[in-house]
């Protein structure tokens, strides 16, 4: 149905009131093209993690032995990362802890920061072992920051140049490490949140 434009009258002269929307339509014409560009910048980044298993795992084959897991497992606190392993299967180096220690910024000034690079270090002495390990569990007490368990993870996922590392410096701006076919060497890519007792 066809719609009137409404007017008034004004002695002779008729005044329409319609509202003119073709400024407010351009307008949106050009807003929703810039909204469009600047979000296109924005990236959304994720953090792969799996769950944890419930049960005893694969069972043996008559006469295969049953292989026990390590169940690596790093503990973020206030005072730094505890690693523990199966006593079993790692032997004297089941636990380990790793204290905050100070650094030096640009400056030359002393900050207390986790220790990303020991723990890391320690972690590709682990790799080193025991080479067909691929789960990590992570776990934090509920005070620890969602940064510092991100860095963590990290640590703990992905293979730099170098096997240590002694300054945080030195550490962060290392680069991933790549095998022959371009794809970056994982150290523990599997990683499974824990809760920390």
């Amino acid at each position: 149905m066809a719609r009137r434009p409404s007017a008034r009258s004004h002695g002779k002269e008729e005044v329409s009131t319609d509202i003119n929307l073709i400024p407010i339509m351009g307008m949106i014409c050009i807003l929703i093209p810039l909204l469009i560009y600047a979000f296109k910048f924005y990236e959304i980044k994720t953090q792969p993690v799996t769950a944890p298993k419930m049960g005893l795992g694969k069972p043996a084959l008559p006469g295969e032995e049953q292989k026990k897991p390590l169940n690596l497992t790093v503990i973020i606190t206030d005072r730094g990362f505890s690693i523990k392993q199966e006593a079993s299967v790692a032997g004297a180096d089941a636990d380990i802890n790793i204290e905050k220690k100070t650094f030096k910024d640009k400056n030359g000034r002393p900050f207390v920061d986790y220790d990303f690079p020991a723990l890391y270090s320690k972690l590709m002495e682990i790799k080193k072992k025991f080479k067909d390990e691929t789960t990590i569990n992570i776990g934090a007490d509920m005070n620890i920051k969602w940064e510092v368990i991100a860095r963590a993870i990290d640590a703990s996922r992905i293979q730099l140049k170098k096997e240590s590392y002694d300054d945080l410096d030195s550490y962060s701006r290392a680069e991933e490490d790549f095998d022959a076919e371009g794809k970056a060497k994982l150290l523990f890519p599997q990683v499974v949140f824990v809760v920390a007792d």
